[in-house]
């Protein structure tokens, strides 16, 4: 074998050994980024999560109602301190998007616009962030019932809905797949998402 075909072969092993490695890093990647890696929750691990947690949730949710604003329904996630995962204000009735925004951040909450709407202030958004901590849960949505977000799993969520009121139909909340109601209080729920599975994975 001459040299020339010899270091032929070497740089094309060399350009294949690097498209493998870009290849499987791609991969890898968008697995992370669709939740591949993500824990899963079976009915049974989020039941076991709220009954641990339900003191310090019902707080969160005393103190959400306390700060709510009348006019408007708020859904708010936190990825951390500083960020937001999503936040969505609507008008109550009719429904209308008023402003929603995602990975944007928590400091958009004392802006004129938002502080005009929600009326929260630094201090307030601190202790609801807070509390969502001791309950260790990521987000809160208005509405009846009131869903309290657990974890995210990729582009899904594992959330708890707190029925507020005694005559809210429970019927389309206890459905086998997107909703498991547990009793007269709480319904179980996993959103996949926008392309996700809108089953639960685990029903057990």
């Amino acid at each position: 074998m001459n040299k020339v075909l010899k270091y032929f072969i070497i740089v094309l092993c060399a350009i294949g050994s690097l498209f493998l490695v870009g290849l499987v890093t791609m991969i890898v990647m968008v697995g992370y980024a669709f939740g591949s890696f993500d824990k899963s929750y079976s009915v049974s691990d989020l039941k076991e999560e709220y009954y641990l947690k339900e003191p310090e949730i019902a707080d969160l949710i005393k103190y959400y109602n306390t700060i709510k604003p009348e006019n408007y329904s708020v859904d708010i996630e936190f990825k951390n301190d500083e960020m937001l995962n999503r936040l969505t204000i609507t008008t109550k009735d009719p429904s209308e998007i008023i402003y929603q925004n995602w990975d944007v951040s928590s400091s958009v909450l004392q802006t004129k616009e938002i502080r005009n709407l929600l009326g929260w202030e630094d201090r307030e958004v601190k202790v609801l962030k807070k509390k969502l901590d001791k309950a260790n849960c990521i987000s809160v949505e208005d509405g009846e019932p009131l869903k309290i977000g657990f974890k995210r799993s990729g582009m899904g969520m594992f959330s708890f809905n707190i029925f507020q009121k005694a005559n809210t139909n429970r019927e389309e909340y206890n459905d086998g797949c997107e909703y498991i109601l547990i009793n007269k209080y709480l319904a179980l729920q996993y959103g996949g998402g926008a392309i996700g599975n809108q089953c639960f994975p685990d029903k057990n």
